[in-house]
């Protein structure tokens, strides 16, 4: 009966004290607010962060650039930006790692009006192409350039705010813009169904890694287990979002004031394409294979040597990785 009672009592004990406090976390986003941010909203919606004892502050960006700048000055703890920014950043002296892959294929990509008659990279040759200051797609122009036997100053790079990218090139101040695959419904909304066209990338010898999640490495001494929570809420998302994009657009939009969320709606198709894939299937959602990490470390430093060697087993690991996979 004693035994009884001291259980009852010590679980009691336990009740009434306090909480533990949850772990603050800043993840500062490559942009502003676009779909393949919605999965953060989705683990948001689901408590996927509130399980694994995480208070989440999601901070809008202006460019990767911009991103890997932050996380290096520690301004926040994990980023979204572009393999090949976060790379370049490395070799200027940034304290980085990469974690998990967003996009396992890049969407690199450029729009344009179907009447601009551009058919293929050949084609930009002597064009004005709108481009933010610090948008990854600037980092990764030379050697998409050569890989197409281009010269990489017979474009004209226009500077842009990201959210005057469809305006400029609707007001013909413009031939085209540098903008990510996933944002066709956004370019189709502003020049009309039919009128846009584009050119992936990837389809143009460019098969690298596009969108990371990263962080500065005195976060991993400090507290790996953090990423490692981190990523496996988020991923959680990534494979609820895939069973249900409207709920996460939705749930984005609800926490994100004035947002075109069917827009946003429309661009899911392609940012699934551009996450899930085979390797996410086999191994986990954001898994990095080394081979095709060291494929982008090539293309991307093929023009522009780095100001320090770049060592692929020192810019990535999978030591947090979630392998929560995809439904399907």
């Amino acid at each position: 009966m004693k035994t009884l009672v001291a259980v009852a009592f010590a679980a009691l004990a336990a009740s009434a004290l306090p909480a533990a406090a949850q772990d603050k976390f800043t993840l500062q986003l490559n942009w502003f607010h676009l779909a393949d941010h919605s999965p953060i909203y989705m683990a948001l919606k689901k408590g996927y962060y509130k399980e694994e004892n995480i208070d989440l502050t999601v901070l809008r960006g202006s460019g990767s650039a911009d991103s890997a700048k932050k996380i290096d000055l520690k301004q926040g703890d994990l980023g979204i930006s572009d393999a090949p920014t976060v790379l370049t950043a490395i070799s200027k002296g940034a304290d980085l790692r990469m974690v998990a892959v967003v996009f396992d294929k890049a969407g690199n990509n450029a729009f344009f009006k179907k009447s601009a008659n551009i058919r293929s990279p050949k084609d930009l040759v002597g064009k004005k192409i709108a481009a933010p200051p610090a948008d990854s797609h600037r980092v990764l122009w030379p050697a998409f350039a050569a890989i197409n036997k281009l010269d990489p100053n017979a474009v004209t790079l226009v500077n842009v705010k990201p959210e005057g990218k469809q305006a400029i090139v609707a007001a013909g101040e413009v031939d085209a813009s540098f903008d990510l695959y996933t944002s066709y419904a956004i370019w189709e909304k502003v020049l009309g169904k039919g009128n846009v066209g584009h050119l992936l990338w990837a389809d143009y010898g460019l098969p690298i890694y596009g969108h990371t999640y990263f962080v500065n490495r005195e976060l991993e001494k400090k507290n790996p287990r953090l990423i490692e929570r981190f990523l496996r809420a988020t991923h959680k998302g990534w494979r609820d979002a895939q069973a249900n994009p409207r709920e996460a657009i939705d749930a984005m939009a609800a926490s994100v004031p004035g947002l075109d969320s069917e827009s946003l709606f429309n661009t899911t198709p392609q940012i699934m394409d551009l996450c899930i894939t085979e390797r996410s299937r086999q191994h986990g959602i954001g898994w990095i294979e080394k081979d095709l990490m060291q494929r982008t470390i090539d293309i991307t430093f093929a023009q522009n040597k780095p100001d320090r060697p770049v060592n692929v087993d020192d810019v990535f690991t999978n030591a947090y990785s979630s392998k929560i996979k995809p439904l399907k």
